[in-house]
């Protein structure tokens, strides 16, 4: 910054045209001022003494011009001829030369070349920070960005992890419900039926304690398996309701038609060989079914009259299933 500033001082020609300029103040004022002084005694010729007084003012006013003159010489152009002078060594010498000695300025040019670099770099170094931090707040805003998109795919995954069961992959008991409520409206509504089957496997805690947790869960998702393949429509919905109980709705399915079905699911399960000489399993199932002739007062009291049979087929030998009355 410095040189720039030295760059911008008067060039070789500066201190001439300052000469020039101190020349032509130091002819012009004496010579204007005689001039008028020659006017007014020629023109007042004479010893009036009026004349005489006009004449000593204009003497005066001479002298007040020359002590002017040399006041501009001693305040305005000896400054801007030493500067111009100091301008003119500067271009001359060495870049790494102290600029006292080289402008002979008494340190004044000096030390306002070291206060503009001091402000130029002060300027780059705040510059450069206002850079570094922009591009810091870009790429925190892209990785806020980042960071945004990965929390919503969470939440997504974490909103559909909590209406799936872990284990079974199937719906959980908060589905169900919610599904349970809207399709007893619906039945309600249109006049139609509705089946609710609860499913519990037969002596499970004994199965796992025989065979292993491992073996357990796997039973318990080949089951869920089955459920998903026999309950195929948009409308059905299969679910886990915890532990070793399943339960299946089933939108326009009267109590006679959801009785076939479940007993047909029975004997698939029944069939269904499990590795390793495990066993068989076997389903106890509680069915209710509401319909125009058979009402219901709530989806509440539907799925209460299926836990009911439930516990009727488990308590008369297992492995059946059990109509709600």
């Amino acid at each position: 910054m410095t040189t720039d500033f030295l760059a911008e001082a008067p060039d070789a020609g500066g201190s001439r045209r300052l000469a020039s300029l101190r020349l032509r103040l130091s002819l012009a004022v004496p010579l204007l001022t005689s001039g008028v002084v020659l006017i007014f005694e020629w023109s007042l010729g004479g010893a009036d003494p009026i004349r005489e007084s006009l004449a000593r003012m204009a003497w005066l006013v001479l002298l007040l011009s020359v002590a002017l003159l040399l006041l501009i010489e001693a305040l305005l152009l000896r400054p801007l001829r030493r500067l111009a002078e100091g301008g003119e060594a500067m271009a001359a010498a060495p870049a790494t030369a102290p600029l006292e000695d080289v402008t002979g300025l008494g340190g004044e040019l000096g030390r306002v070349g070291r206060a503009l670099a001091q402000v130029s770099g002060l300027w780059r170094q705040q510059e450069s920070e206002a850079r570094e931090l922009r591009r810091e707040l870009a790429q925190q805003r892209q990785l806020l960005q980042q960071a945004h998109v990965a929390l919503e795919a969470n939440q997504r995954e974490l909103a559909s992890l909590a209406r799936v069961d872990p284990l079974t992959g199937i719906a959980n008991r908060l589905v169900f419900e919610e599904s349970l409520r809207r399709e007893f409206k619906r039945a309600q509504r249109l006049r139609g039926l509705l089946a609710v089957a609860v499913l519990d496997l037969d002596q499970f805690k004994q199965f796992n304690l025989a065979h292993g947790a491992a073996a357990g869960d796997a039973a318990l998702k080949r089951v869920a398996g089955l459920l998903s393949d026999r309950f195929k429509r948009d409308t059905d919905l299969v679910a886990r309701l915890g532990g070793e109980e399943f339960v299946a709705l089933l939108p326009g399915f009267g109590m006679a038609e959801a009785q076939g079905v479940l007993e047909t699911l029975r004997e698939d399960l029944r069939a269904l060989r499990l590795p390793d000489g495990q066993g068989d399993l076997t389903l106890s199932i509680g069915l209710a079914a509401a319909s125009p002739a058979h009402p219901y007062l709530s989806a509440q009291a539907l799925l209460q009259a299926a836990d009911e049979a439930l516990y009727i087929a488990k308590h008369t030998g297992r492995d059946r299933l059990s109509l709600a009355a």
